[in-house]
């Protein structure tokens, strides 16, 4: 049998305010194309499909929308809640998902109770096995008493060894006759990040071993989590999220993964790339410098300026380089020193302003001049000279 594997989607983030709703129908709409033209049995989405527990209606419309165009690709569907998404919210609408091929489970689940799903490969009329692991709050697992009398370290070995508990149980009736899948969305310890992740969720107090999840009978493991494509155990693999989500992740070629499976073979996994959401890229140099770039329509840029900084540097820059900037920064030789002291007495306000303009390397005089007059205002009588 074959899947596509698929995670970490975030639909509804933003770039520095800047909607990506284009971008994540784009990207969605290419994993959709992808199952059809690989003719895949299952498409599982590892969690975080949104990236607020709160989405917009434009997030939801998207995100079932893309769900309902895997399903019409002729595979099943299953689909696990991440941390950043709303358990409850997710359940209301898993009796309308179920209508259309689409399995979810919001929360862990007993076995017996759709935690572990039983499917049949159209390919080759294999039996599948699939146990469905959610995000696990630590409040979740670890009662009140043990987290306000033990130390951090002894929940995070209790939150590991339920984890490991709970792996154990879904994959129970895994034998050597079926096709063995789990999905889940953790933290799996030594895992690489992408650099968009939220960081309270990836310290060793949410780490789950390798070594919790069964080596002998489970052909492949779906996590969700990382958004860096990484296999963190022989049948353990994380896909990554379809797009750049921040400029952490600038290096990552995006991709889903297809897997094909038998009963007792270790799979095949192969990468197929994403060319849909657009790239994020980091430029730095003098404003002379950036003005010589060339740099391509389709890009969100963090631009870094080097050189003395100036009221009206993030106009400028855009100007240079286009509507693609979402962030400047400057770094001057200001940035790096450190603030003398200064002795205030006797000195005037003016004369304070211009030491620290001087301090951070700012150099531009319209700025100074505003200061002046703000002050020349503030001590005429009565405030009369304030706009």
């Amino acid at each position: 049998m074959k899947l596509l594997h698929t995670s970490d989607w975030h639909v509804g983030k933003a770039i520095r305010g800047i909607s990506r709703a284009e971008e994540h129908q784009a990207v969605l709409a290419e994993i959709a194309a992808i199952a059809e033209r690989e003719e895949v049995d299952l498409v599982i989405v590892a969690g975080d499909l949104f990236d607020s527990s709160a989405p917009t209606a434009q997030a939801e419309q998207i995100v079932y929308g893309a769900l309902v165009d895997l399903a019409q690709s002729g595979a099943e569907v299953a689909v696990i809640a991440g941390n950043h998404d709303h358990p409850r919210r997710l359940q209301a609408v898993a009796p309308l998902l179920q209508l259309g091929k689409v399995h979810l489970v919001a929360e862990p689940t007993r076995p017996d109770h759709g935690g572990v799903i039983s499917l049949q490969a159209r390919s080759d009329q294999s039996e599948i096995r699939l146990a469905m692991l959610p995000f696990v709050s630590k409040r979740g697992i670890v009662r009140a008493k043990e987290l306000v009398g033990n130390q951090a370290f002894e929940n995070a070995q209790l939150y590991s060894d339920r984890m490991r508990l709970l792996i154990g149980a879904l994959c129970e009736s895994f034998d050597a006759d079926t096709v063995n899948l789990l999905t889940a969305h953790t933290f799996v310890l030594g895992g690489e990040t992408g650099g968009g992740e939220r960081p309270a969720h990836l310290v060793e107090e949410y780490a789950v071993m390798a070594q919790s999840f069964p080596s002998d009978t489970l052909g492949y493991g779906a996590l969700g989590h990382l958004h860096r494509p990484q296999r963190v155990g022989p049948t353990l693999h994380y896909c990554g999220s379809p797009l750049q989500l921040d400029f952490g992740e600038s290096d990552q070629m995006k991709q889903v993964n297809i897997v094909t499976l038998e009963p007792g073979l270790p799979a095949r996994v192969e990468a197929a790339p994403l060319r849909s959401g657009r790239e994020l890229r980091t430029v730095a140099g003098t404003l002379d410098e950036l003005a010589s770039l060339e740099v391509p329509d389709d890009v969100w840029l963090r631009v870094v300026v080097e050189g003395p900084g100036r009221a009206d540097l993030a106009p400028t820059v855009r100007q240079l380089l286009g509507d693609g900037v979402v962030d400047v920064r400057l770094q001057s030789h200001g940035s790096t020193r450190v603030r003398p002291m200064i002795d205030h007495r006797g000195r005037s306000p003016q004369e304070l302003f211009g030491q620290y303009l001087k301090h951070l390397d700012f150099d531009d005089t319209r700025v100074s001049d505003l200061f002046d007059e703000l002050v020349a205002g503030a001590d005429e009588p009565n405030g009369q000279g304030r706009s």
